[in-house]
């Protein structure tokens, strides 16, 4: 290895030059020492000689040497600090000598798991390797020279220090057994965790990015070109926009009053917004018009629109492109929109990959890499995604799903229907982004029609470790861009009636003898995918009478919902019987609309798809209200299928809904009633509670990242046995055995980075062709499922069999699926 102090971090790659290129990288993304300190420590141990026979192709190391060097560049830390600990604390800020002890965890637990995951701080060293390093040190027979290069090759000034067999200094990484240490976080534990996972997610993608050699940064480049389109865009478009209708002219005033609100809270230094809007009044629009207000101070800001449902994000996506007149063939197609999810394509990708097969070359190999991270780390100045994927990446601990989170700084997050997120998160994530805001230079606004109060309330019977008032100090409530009553009180926003159906019960064949005497286009939307059937077949051979639930293909919802829009459109009668998957961003437009029994937001939002745009005529041309029905949906055995489904708290939503709904509401008046109903929820409900097993703020005081790291946000309650089935369009269908060749190629030990990673790209684009024609099944006896035709099952998919079992019209039929709940 030689005394010179060369040492490489990759084939053909200095060590200095690797280190120095991602500290410049993590530069871009933060300021914060914690980051710098990590990132210059955290290859240390690729002084390790037996790694640096790795990358020499000629070398054979025995596969029991000790090659590793994340826990041995955790060793050289320690020694360092046990002698630089006064000049560490200076380089780090730290206020006193536990403030100091805080950072040296931190420190230890970025280093130790930057190939991996950021871990519980009660268990940051694994024992095994810990002790395979100590074996390690014990048996080198000269000092590795570690102080050297930090200060020679690094430039970084201290006192020399040497690695050495001192167990005493791995007594610094446990969490809960250094007296004081757990305390002292907890008096400050949301600023300590933030940092901790933001600097560690700035290493490993300017890491990453170093070691890929991408310089790249497509969000910084096309910034400007995506902010001055979007301006552009909106102008043209609000000018087309003339109010020539009451509905326009509300639309613009709504508008207006937010842009007014909005200059007022950046003046008074608010970072969160809420936008409360009737439904139809155009909030995709004002929130793009609302993001490009915002860039005017903050140029350099990117936007993030993020969605609950996947349906509502291909809506925007489109409004979008067509906004920006984004297509393929653009000169500077980065400046557009990236939608990221698990079903969104990426045409840039794609061409790409068909340009490498054409016609192979490193170069292009090398733009295919660059393109593919930057879907992943969401390096694009305008990205639409999924509540999954914004909310969980803010609580991971997840090494790959971390390398977004450095793209969340500088960002205007646009939260569309924050109501869609589960009632007891509500107050935890909104505080969240208030912390996350301020500390990582972002904006965020949240809306909808039906918005949640954000106070928290101090609970005394709460423990002290689950309390969001001593977790959140500084949270500021959000800022309202304007007061809505007066625009849910406007005659142009009293579009329905609700009426409450008797008898109390009510059964299908109430149902069905209701729906005989309408004359009108009606939608349906019950509880459960056993009573859309049953209702289904009671009705089906009438005309025009269509099914919607999950046990259809997404590619046929689609469909579906485009031939209910042209009956419509057309004037024809049609009956659109469906499950919750219709309530929310859907845009249609039904003069009646039925509704099982449900919390008070499901029944806006279902309420939200009847006279949806104010335009119902009577026969003299006179405005009308569209009609709304409720109605207390129970089976033959008597069971109510609403409390099957609303469960533990959401069973006293139902309660709720019964006392305040009442026969002859109109929309009008659902305002303050929604008001009270929030209320209910900020005063009754455990804020941060994600289930049973998982208390989000009690994790972050105790520095849990993994356990955080769980955190899901749709969970999987138990309706049974969950199947995924992918379903060919025939026999001759090779969508699944094509990912499955995919798969092996990119697994393929033998490919190159480049190859690997580029069938890795098409497996991805593979697998969400797949999903496009997949359906979730959760059956109560497993041995009942649908037999597969694949042997062995892959990617938590099964192919289904038997095509026969699927229709258009019906869906998936096979017996198991008859009694399934969701």
């Amino acid at each position: 290895m030689g005394t010179d102090l060369n040492f490489n971090s990759h084939p053909n790659k200095l060590l200095e030059v690797h280190i120095e290129g991602v500290l410049r990288k993590a530069r871009k993304r933060t300021s914060m020492p914690l980051a710098e300190q990590a990132v210059l420590f955290h290859d240390l141990g690729k002084i390790n000689p037996n790694f640096q026979d790795k990358l020499e192709p000629c070398k054979k190391v025995k596969p029991s040497a000790y090659s590793q060097h994340s826990y041995l560049s955790v060793l050289a830390f320690l020694n360092y600090v046990s002698i630089n600990s006064a000049e560490f604390k200076r380089l780090m800020r730290a206020e006193d000598n536990m403030q100091l002890r805080i950072d040296i965890l931190r420190m230890v637990a970025i280093i130790a798991r930057h190939h991996g995951h950021l871990p519980d701080f009660d268990k940051i060293l694994n024992s095994e390797p810990k002790d395979a390093l100590v074996e390690f040190v014990r048996s080198l027979k000269e000092e590795l020279p570690m102080s050297a290069f930090y200060q020679h090759r690094l430039s970084q000034t201290h006192q020399s220090f040497k690695l050495t067999d001192n167990k005493r200094l791995f007594d610094l990484t446990y969490f809960t057994e250094q007296k004081g240490v757990p305390e002292y976080w907890q008096q400050n534990a949301l600023a300590y965790f933030m940092d901790t996972q933001f600097s560690f997610a700035a290493l490993i993608e300017a890491d990453k990015r170093d070691a890929g050699n991408n310089e790249i940064y497509f969000c910084d480049e096309q910034q400007l070109i995506s902010k001055s389109k979007l301006e552009q865009s909106l102008a043209v478009r609000f000018q087309g926009f003339r109010p020539i209708s009451a509905l326009n002219q509300l639309r613009t005033q709504i508008k207006n009053a937010a842009l007014v609100g909005l200059a007022d809270g950046l003046a008074k230094g608010n970072r969160v917004f809420t936008l409360t809007a009737p439904t139809g009044s155009g909030k995709t629009y004002m929130l793009l018009a609302l993001a490009s207000a915002i860039q005017q101070q903050y140029p350099t800001m990117g936007i993030m629109y993020c969605l609950p449902f996947l349906s509502i994000t291909e809506q925007v996506e489109s409004i979008c492109r067509e906004l920006l007149n984004q297509s393929d063939k653009e000169e500077e197609p980065q400046s557009g929109v990236l939608s990221v999810n698990s079903k969104a394509i990426n045409d840039r990708i794609e061409a790409l990959q068909k340009e490498l097969e054409d016609n192979p070359s490193n170069e292009k190999l090398q733009k295919l890499v660059q393109e593919i991270f930057s879907e992943q780390t969401f390096d694009h100045p305008f990205i639409i995604t999924t509540f999954v994927q914004f909310f969980e990446t803010l609580m991971s601990n997840r090494n790959a799903t971390l390398l977004k989170l450095p793209n969340f700084s500088k960002r205007i997050f646009l939260i569309d229907e924050i109501q869609a997120l589960p009632p007891r998160l509500y107050i935890f994530f909104t505080a969240w982004l208030d912390e996350f805001c301020r500390r990582f230079d972002s904006f965020a606004i949240l809306s909808t029609a039906t918005m949640p109060h954000f106070t928290i309330n101090s609970k005394s019977e709460v423990p002290l470790l689950r309390k969001p008032d001593e977790l959140f100090k500084q949270f500021i409530l959000p800022h309202p861009l304007f007061d809505p009553v007066p625009f849910f009180a406007a005659d142009t926003f009293n579009r329905y009636r609700i009426n409450w159906l008797e008898p109390d019960p009510f059964t299908l064949d109430d149902l069905e003898g209701h729906l005989a005497r309408q004359t009108e286009s009606c939608l349906i939307i019950l509880n459960t995918i056993r009573d859309s059937r049953d209702l289904y077949e009671r009705l089906k051979d009438q005309r025009n009478v269509y099914l919607l639930n999950t046990h259809f293909l997404p590619v046929d919802r689609r469909t579906k919902i485009e031939r209910i829009k042209q009956h419509l459109k057309l004037g024809e009668k049609v009956t659109l019987i469906s499950t919750q998957l219709i309530e929310a961003g859907v845009d249609i437009d039904f003069p009646v609309v039925y509704r099982d029994l449900c919390p008070l937001p499901s029944l806006i939002q279902s309420a939200g798809r009847c006279n949806r745009n104010g335009e119902l005529k009577n026969n003299q041309n006179e405005s009308v209200l569209g009609q709304v029905y409720s109605f207390h949906l129970v089976g033959e055995n008597g069971k109510a299928s609403a409390e099957m489904i609303y469960r533990d708290e959401a069973r006293q939503f139902l309660e709720f809904s019964r006392k305040y709904i009442h026969d002859g509401i109109t929309e009008n008046d659902l305002f303050s009633i929604q008001s009270q109903f929030f209320q209910f929820i900020a005063e009754n409900l455990t804020v941060g509670q994600a289930n049973k097993d998982l208390h989000l703020i009690e994790c972050v005081n105790k520095a849990e990242f993994e356990k955080l790291g769980s955190f899901k946000l749709i969970e999987e309650r138990e309706f049974g046995h969950e199947f995924r089935y992918f379903v060919p369009k025939d026999v001759t269908d090779n969508t699944y055995t094509r990912a499955v060749e995919l798969a092996q190629l990119a697994n393929d030990r033998s490919k190159s980075y480049g190859e690997s990673r580029n069938y890795k790209s098409q497996l991805e684009q593979q697998l969400k062709r797949i999903a496009d024609r997949t359906i979730t099944l959760r059956v109560w006896d497993e041995n009942d499922a649908p037999l597969a035709a694949n042997q062995p099952e892959q990617f938590g998919i099964r192919v289904l069999a038997d095509l026969s079992l699927y229709s258009f019209d019906e869906g998936l039929t096979h017996s198991s699926s008859a009694n399934a709940l969701l």
